[in-house]
């Protein structure tokens, strides 16, 4: 497949693995600030399946990562090195706490939908104003990955498995970013933000329902 064609593809990547996380979501019966699932496979990979499940902080990440890759080379080169040092402080930070758990859902459904309205709009941010929104999202999600981790006495290795996750995904994403070229695939990225946008709105509003 030559590279014209394999760039055809690109957001046909990223819209699987919207769709795919989306149904693991669904599947899923824990919440992302309840508890970290359990793999199995020891305490590292309980927290990269934690993060892949965990709907709120998979697409804040697609979003960032989505948004620095259209930024440029530059910007994605700074959230790969931001994302995750931020996330791993935030979750050291978290571990010394529990009570955030009961204050994030309504807080990550609103950093879901300024990260998919960011994407959306893509506007022309400098590098370090991405780098800024970047780690104050990963210092926030990995505070709440901390404090879920002391409340459930989940092994701190597990914190581990979370940031590179985080790590993987947002050099995945931007560097896929990176290379979009056409505008119509650009357009096609920016719609997933829309999507983000739109789970975080719904995520919002079941947070702040009536209770009747």
């Amino acid at each position: 497949m030559g590279p014209i064609m394999s760039r055809r593809f690109v957001p046909l990547n990223v819209h699987c693995l919207f769709w795919a996380a989306l149904f693991a979501s669904v599947l899923s019966p824990n919440t992302a600030q309840a508890h970290l699932v359990t793999s199995g496979a020891g305490p590292f990979f309980d927290g990269v399946a934690h993060f892949f499940v965990s709907l709120d902080d998979l697409l804040v990440v697609v979003a960032l990562a989505l948004l620095s890759g259209l930024l440029g080379k530059t910007a994605a080169r700074g959230l790969v090195l931001v994302l995750p040092l931020a996330w791993f402080v935030g979750m050291v930070l978290g571990l010394s706490r529990s009570d955030q758990i009961e204050g994030s859902a309504w807080a990550t459904a609103f950093t879901l939908l300024a990260g998919g309205l960011l994407l959306a709009f893509s506007p022309k941010l400098p590098t370090w104003g991405i780098a800024t929104v970047t780690g104050l999202i990963g210092l926030a999600h990995g505070s709440w990955n901390g404090a879920a981790m002391r409340a459930t006495e989940t092994s701190s290795i597990a914190s581990l498995g979370i940031v590179t996750a985080a790590g993987i995904v947002a050099l995945v994403l931007s560097a896929t970013a990176v290379s979009v070229q056409q505008s119509w695939q650009r357009i096609a990225l920016r719609v997933i933000g829309s999507w983000v946008a739109a789970f975080g709105v719904l995520a919002l509003a079941w947070h702040f329902r009536p209770n009747v």
